[in-house]
């Protein structure tokens, strides 16, 4: 967004430089010379190149620059000028413009003031023989043409560069796309353009018929050569964002990896990523906002006919606006204040809409037809992405927890165990609790099964609030489970399975005697446990859990049980029971 300030400077400078600019070059023109009706080909060829500009990188290129050669050489300075302004004005209403952006012209107008005067001097300091009539009467012609060409060429890339560097604060490569084409079109259509000159003076005006056709065709064969190039490139582009999306296995990277790519396919100034709820509530899920202009924030949700969730895709469907004017009546309440064109595309499951995407851009009429197209193309790659990594997501889950407790289980343990010490630092410590219940086989023995399972599923609620985030709970099998502390060193590891402790004694257990009448019991469940750390006592992670186990049995288990027992304030054991 350009500031204010930059904007009324340029509209100062345009009112003071233009018109005095104007009125010096209209004096050294004979219009007496003029003759009008060629003129008025001349002109008419310019507004119809004008009509097809190829935009590459936003920036216009089309076939003008040739045509304003000859209305030089057969013209003049000022009235290539004024020709050049009318079809200047011509390309930029073709542009999406907002009211903010109406400075383009004057800035446009002032950038065409500097190349045309400037290509002119160039022109000049040849000091061609012969009249301006014979042009190729000598190779200095050529070259001074060339000379012409070549100069109005740089200075319009340079004039462009610095614009977007100093005005609109871009920083784009010297050599882009637009660098290529700009070359291409300017000494693509030189030739004939030297033709049309010419021609012209063999024949009069109808050479603008015969050599303007030519030239026009061209310029909207290249047109559509570069549209379809550019859907081409776009429809690679998404092809391998879906490949990059179905590789995913991730719920979050995948959203992650949607937006990312959203925002680099098609041009945005806002992109909303809403979840749709079975009651059709809307959930905010992600959010791209670089200049913070969105009222939303992500995690927001929007209630069945509030917000944008009132009418936009409420029947499956798309939407595309071009004005502001044309859905902010379909917004139900705060609207983004700076958004012009509007896409809204669903996001559907087996013919189930499950998201929605809605893309803004402070532009008018951005968003065209086959970008709706690959835009919605995405949403299906997204759509069964998603789907796969939220199924990976359970399968994992599956595998790696205890159905039981819902704890890790020892599969999970023996791969984070290798995780720990194989990505971790050498000096980076890491502890181990182990933890056996005392005395368990007599409550399966007593009331059943089922209450064992009961005690368990008890215990892992207990660890789950001692422990917290702080560590990894895993159930190890049976009624042992093991807590894995990265980063924590012996004492504080000590300190925890203390708290581990002190949770599963302070309250009685609460279950059914299932091998009789179903009614509840209470039992005072203990636990033996046992503390061990690398690196002040383990080389690897399986000296880790050997340590932590035997700290288990002979420090908390041989010397009575329900207890806490560190590695290093135990004494070596002589048989360790079974």
């Amino acid at each position: 967004m350009v500031s204010s300030s930059k904007r009324r400077w340029i509209w100062v400078a345009w009112l003071i430089i233009w018109p005095a600019s104007l009125y010096m070059i209209c004096q050294h023109t004979n219009f007496q010379e003029i003759k009008w009706l060629d003129l008025s080909a001349f002109t008419a060829l310019a507004v119809v190149v004008a009509l097809f500009p190829i935009m590459v990188n936003q920036i216009p290129v089309f076939f003008l620059n040739g045509i304003t050669l000859v209305i030089y050489l057969n013209f003049g300075l000022f009235i290539e000028l004024i020709i050049t302004t009318l079809s200047i004005t011509i390309v930029l209403l073709q542009v999406r413009m907002t009211r903010k952006d109406i400075f383009r012209i004057p800035l446009n107008y002032l950038m065409f003031l500097v190349m045309s005067v400037s290509v002119a001097g160039v022109y000049h300091l040849f000091e061609l023989p012969g009249s301006e009539e014979k042009t190729l009467e000598t190779p200095l012609h050529i070259i001074a043409i060339l000379a012409y060409s070549l100069t109005l060429f740089l200075l319009n890339h340079v004039l462009i560069t610095l614009t977007r560097r100093l005005i609109y604060g871009k920083r784009d490569k010297i050599f882009e796309r637009s660098f290529f084409w700009e070359f291409m079109t300017t000494f693509y259509i030189l030739p004939a353009a030297l033709l049309l000159h010419l021609l012209y003076h063999e024949i009069g005006a109808i050479a603008v018929v015969f050599i303007g056709f030519s030239i026009v065709s061209t310029s909207y064969i290249l047109r559509l050569y570069y549209g379809s190039r550019s859907m081409n490139e776009r429809l690679r582009m998404v092809s391998e964002i879906g490949h990059e999306l179905t590789a995913q296995l991730n719920v979050k990277e995948t959203l992650d990896l949607f937006m990312e790519r959203i925002v680099e396919l098609v041009p945005v100034d806002q992109a909303l990523l809403f979840d749709v709820r079975e009651e059709g509530e809307l959930n905010l899920i992600r959010l791209y906002d670089p200049k913070n202009h969105s009222p939303y924030k992500q995690g927001i949700r929007i209630n069945k006919g509030e917000g944008i969730g009132s009418t936009f895709c409420a029947n499956g469907a798309g939407i595309r606006y071009g004005k502001r004017q044309q859905w902010l009546h379909n917004w139900k309440g705060t609207a983004p204040v700076h958004s012009e064109s509007l896409m809204c595309v669903p996001i559907q499951r087996e013919s189930q809409m499950i998201g929605m995407l809605v893309l803004l851009s402070d532009q008018r009429n951005v968003y065209e037809k086959y970008q709706y197209t690959l835009v919605h193309l995405l949403a299906d790659f997204m759509a069964v992405s998603l789907l796969n990594a939220v199924n990976y997501e359970q399968t994992k889950k599956i595998s790696e927890r205890c159905a039981l407790t819902g704890l890790y289980n020892y599969r999970y343990f023996e791969k984070e165990m290798q995780k720990q010490f194989e990505y971790r630092d050498k000096s980076e410590p890491v502890s181990l609790i182990m933890l056996d219940l005392d005395y368990f086989k007599q409550v399966n023995d007593m009331y059943g099964h089922e209450a064992g399972n009961d005690v368990l599923r008890q215990v892992a609620d207990r660890l789950r609030l001692a422990v917290a985030e702080e560590g990894v709970l895993t159930r190890y099998g049976g009624e042992e489970f093991a807590i894995i502390l990265p980063g924590y060193s012996s004492d504080k590891a000590a300190a925890i399975a203390s708290k581990v402790q002190q949770r599963i004694t302070e309250r009685i257990f609460i279950t059914q005697h299932f091998l009789e009448d179903q009614s509840l019991v209470t039992l005072a469940v203990t636990a033996s446990i046992g503390v061990a750390s690398y690196p002040e006592n383990s080389e690897d992670h399986l000296e880790l859990v050997r340590h932590a186990d035997r700290a288990m049995y002979v420090g908390a288990k041989q010397r009575g049980r329900n207890r806490v027992a560190i590695y290093d304030q135990i004494e070596q054991p002589e048989n360790i029971p079974s």
